[in-house]
């Protein structure tokens, strides 16, 4: 055998990459044999942008939702949808315009606008979302409110933790002083309580920090704003994403960069948010929807990255997954996000079989906040904020795909289960067909052979929408002769796109 299978098991495999596809060998010099040994052509991985819904998922209409923000968290619990969003109190509540006008007479009068807090909705189906009491926090000298925190933040649930800690929360404040990252537990996700020491001391984290226990790991791993040459008053720098893992939640290690723009993003582009999550459904690769930040035209947009081990990542589209959209493009009569959008912390399914990401489209620019505040104060801003979804078929974030005719082989597999489950998706009269071959004996340039009834002609092709089909030949899906023994898989793709694959039972 050429080199050491790849321990595949029962794993989703997800396409962001060539990881498992053997990229094969030319022709050789001096004509010693005609042709090329297992060499892929007609594929490529590509990147596939989302449906938009502009529906807003909540709305403001509370006191303390002068403005709502994308910034959020969503992770789905036991059946339960949870929510949690940035709300901007301020002293005014813009929905009531007496309020506006005796604040707009005052000359004297500021408003607050960027006091946040931390609200919560909740939801069975994903469609009717409700915002509960929950008794935690006090605002206008009640209680009678669904603020959970006192500051915004990203929650997460922990698997590691005793049910008093079930879910954490990670936030940056400045508290003594300087900058700091913070963190609070909770038993229920509902009512928190501080850590008393920072996690993070000196460290400018100043947008949604996204943190998580990893079970691969063991460990929590956790993505920051980072900083080139930046230092406070002095020198702006350009803003990057950065990473840190520890043993322990209440201790953090300074965040290092791992990504940051490169030559063709411009000299005046900034990564601004992160918005980290792992590929849902157990597939073995790592997503993050980072803003752009375009100083010179003050805009930002969405952009995609992928990937394998959520330390290295690459962009699988040179542009944005979710561009901004022009006035009267966005499906919302009155709403138009001509300057940027931004994306919140987690990936669920709202309906079976789709993945959405909140995201909040804003007509208000980074430099423009200014602006927003005194047009709050005189009454004449209606933009309240706008949180909605864009969402992707299971694993559609990504593809192998083929345009036309396109054939592979992945490098020698090890798997569990008796049968091959894919994800595809073909045009019309496009199809996919497979063959496993035996690489246990192989030496190149001799290639794996096919194993009798498992061939590419016996293979029935597979058409149409798959989301979770069963590769068969002459009928039979079976590969149990083979588990746990090293074999390829050769593809042919005609006009097709392959999300996944995985051996199961």
């Amino acid at each position: 055998m050429a080199y050491a299978p790849y321990d595949l098991r029962g794993r989703k495999h997800v396409f962001v990459d060539w990881d498992i596809i053997e990229p094969g060998y030319g022709v050789a010099w001096g004509g010693g044999r005609d042709g090329g040994w297992e060499m892929p052509y007609g594929v490529r991985i590509s990147a596939h942008s989302p449906r938009i819904d502009p529906e807003p998922l909540i709305r403001a209409e509370h006191p303390w939702e002068n403005w709502i923000s994308g910034m959020t968290t969503v992770f789905e619990d036991e059946g339960l949808f949870r929510l949690y969003y940035p709300a901007y109190t301020g002293a005014v509540d813009q929905r009531d315009p007496e309020a506006r006008r005796r604040a707009s007479e005052d000359s004297d009068f500021v408003v607050p606008w960027e006091t946040q807090v931390m609200a919560y909705a909740e939801s069975e189906d994903g469609k009717d979302w409700r915002k509960p009491t929950i008794g935690a926090v006090e605002f206008g000298g009640s209680t009678d409110n669904n603020i959970v925190f006192n500051t915004t933040g990203t929650v997460f649930q922990d698997p590691s933790a005793p049910s008093s800690e079930r879910y954490k929360l990670i936030y940056q404040n400045k508290e003594g002083g300087g900058d700091q990252v913070l963190g609070a537990v909770s038993p229920d996700g509902l009512r928190f309580k501080r850590l008393p020491d920072p996690l993070l001391d000196g460290y400018v984290s100043d947008t949604q920090i996204v943190a998580r226990f990893d079970p691969r790991k063991g460990r929590y791993v956790g993505y920051f704003r980072g900083w080139d040459r930046h230092e406070h008053g002095r020198i702006h720098g350009r803003r990057r994403m950065a990473y840190a893992e520890t043993d322990s939640f209440d201790r953090w290690p300074r965040p290092e960069p791992i990504v940051w723009p490169q030559a063709q993003d411009g000299p005046d582009t900034d990564i601004y948010t992160n918005a980290y999550a792992p590929w849902p459904d157990g597939g073995d690769a790592h997503l993050a929807f980072p803003v752009f930040y375009e100083r010179r035209l003050d805009i930002s947009d969405l952009h995609m990255m992928t990937s394998r081990d959520g330390v290295n990542w690459e962009r699988p589209l040179p542009g944005p997954i979710v561009p901004r959209m022009e006035p009267g493009t966005s499906g919302n009569p009155g709403l138009d996000w001509h300057a940027g959008i931004y994306a919140g912390c987690g990936l669920v399914s709202l309906r079976p079989d789709e993945h959405s990401l909140i995201i909040s489209p804003s007509s208000t620019s980074h430099n423009n906040l200014l602006g927003m505040r005194e047009s709050h104060l005189q009454g004449v801003y209606n933009d309240l904020g706008y949180v909605c979804r864009a969402t992707w078929r299971k694993d559609g974030f990504t593809s192998l795909e083929a345009e036309t005719v396109g054939v592979c082989t992945t490098y020698p597999l090890l798997f569990t289960g008796n049968q091959l489950r894919v994800n595809a998706w073909t045009r019309f009269r496009g199809e996919i067909r497979i063959e496993v071959a035996d690489a246990s004996i192989e030496t190149r340039p001799r290639p794996a052979e096919a194993i009798p009834g498992r061939t590419m002609d016996d293979c029935d092709p597979l058409t149409g929408d798959v989301l979770d089909g069963v590769v068969t030949w002459n009928g039979e899906s079976d590969l149990s002769a083979w588990r746990g023994k090293p074999v390829r898989l050769r593809l042919k793709m005609t006009r097709a796109r392959l999300h996944a694959i995985q051996f199961g039972p």
